[in-house]
């Protein structure tokens, strides 16, 4: 029976914040939980050692930390800490397939490739079958303030208390930007011929940007070198991962831009953004340094409006959109299959499709100039996310399969 989980520390500030959500509902499932410090290797291996019991044990982690070769937890000649006590790897892949493809190799025995998007995951069964695809599990978000959207529309109970407690932002965006002269290299990498192939990938995915990077350079492969194995495949489109990048930061530069053109402060929480091209009204630009998640959130709990565009996730959602919508921020995002089972229009979030991105500024305006309007709609996605969405929710589905794969 499995009693204790691993789980990962000292990497990602972003991805540990993930994890210690979850510990605190392992913990009250009766789970023991260890937190591996990879930033105090030496120490934090003896200890994990002293912790771990066979077959009682299992790691959760994000993005292949623990899972890379790391000096406390693997050893040349005789391999992964986790194979030696039997423990089952379930790792929680935070980007697609394609950007691990290096790491998707001499992984433990009992690895379980967790995905964050249905596309992803039946993208990583066709390409990487001898791995076991453990399931698909979106991420999810984190609220700190309770009754916040009644103080935000100045309902609070004493006028004094909703007065200190109103929005210090009409729009914000946490995250980063790249400019786009920043992939140039990547891009004219090899020679001309190789170039003209990477910008006709690009310029198909602006044009249909409802489509994923890997059905349009799987088709552009294929038309120009015909039908490959996929293990070849797979090495070309890791190749290919500043394409990914690129499209998200086109599309992100492009909201923001839209916004702040039509004369709408935008605060931007993260790095690079004081390089966006073509903005007509800099004071409209509000820059804030790169930050933690819990400054992130605190910040979303004083926003009005939140943007989102999607970081090419089709049939996933992004830990923002919950984090809005869980802080009291309506979020303003293009659309996913599965965010849009989830969440109607109106029920926390309102969506703008990335080719009808000139009907933004009137659908930001109207959020902003509706108060008690933008409250109806933030407390009826709250409803449903904090009911499906959270760290809590995800933390019981991986119990739930733990016990399950643990009973065969």
């Amino acid at each position: 029976m499995i009693k204790r989980i691993v789980m990962m520390e000292g990497g990602v500030e972003t991805l540990s914040y993930f994890s210690h959500q979850m510990a605190g509902e392992f913990q009250k499932l009766g789970y023991a939980v260890f937190f591996y410090d990879l930033k105090q290797e030496e120490s934090s291996a003896g200890k994990l050692r002293k912790f771990i019991r066979p077959r009682e044990t299992v790691l959760v982690t994000f993005n292949f930390q623990g899972l890379e070769k790391e000096a406390g937890v693997y050893r040349e000649g005789i391999g992964y800490l986790w194979d030696t006590y039997h423990i089952p790897c379930y790792n929680i892949a935070a980007d697609h397939p394609y950007f691990y493809d290096d790491r998707l190799k001499d992984l433990p025995e009992k690895y379980r490739h967790i995905s964050i998007d249905r596309r992803q995951k039946a993208y990583f069964e066709e390409f990487y079958p001898e791995y076991v695809s453990r399931g698909f599990l979106p991420l999810a978000g984190t609220g700190l303030r309770q009754g916040e959207d009644e103080a935000k529309t100045g309902k609070a109970g004493a006028q004094g208390d909703a007065e200190q407690a109103a929005p210090c932002y009409d729009v914000i965006l946490t995250g980063n930007y790249t400019k786009l002269s920043f992939f140039e290299p990547y891009i004219n990498w090899i020679n001309e011929e190789y170039a003209a192939f990477y910008r006709g990938i690009i310029d198909d995915l602006l044009e249909h940007p409802a489509c994923t990077v890997e059905e349009v350079a799987l088709a552009h492969c294929e038309r120009e070198m015909g039908k490959e194995p996929n293990d070849q495949l797979r090495i070309a489109l890791h190749k290919m991962i500043f394409i990914d990048l690129y499209v998200r930061n086109y599309w992100r530069g492009k909201a923001v831009r839209t916004l702040v053109n039509a004369g709408i402060p935008v605060h931007v929480v993260g790095k690079g953004w004081e390089e966006l091209e073509d903005v007509r009204h800099p004071e409209c630009l509000k820059l804030h340094p790169q930050t933690a998640s819990v400054t992130c959130l605190e910040m979303l709990a004083d926003a009005k409006v939140s943007l989102n565009v999607m970081p090419w996730f089709k049939d996933g959602a992004h830990d923002r959109v919950f984090n809005s919508i869980l802080n009291g921020a309506v979020c303003v995002t293009d659309p996913s299959c599965y965010l849009e089972e989830e969440l109607h229009e109106g029920e926390g979030v309102c969506y703008v499709a990335l080719q009808d991105m000139d009907a933004l500024p009137e659908k930001v305006k109207d959020l902003l100039q509706n108060d008690s309007g933008r409250n109806e709609i933030v407390q009826r996605g709250r409803a449903i996310v904090e009911q499906k969405h959270t760290w809590a929710q995800r933390a019981k589905t991986l119990a739930a399969w733990i016990a399950e794969d643990a009973a065969q």
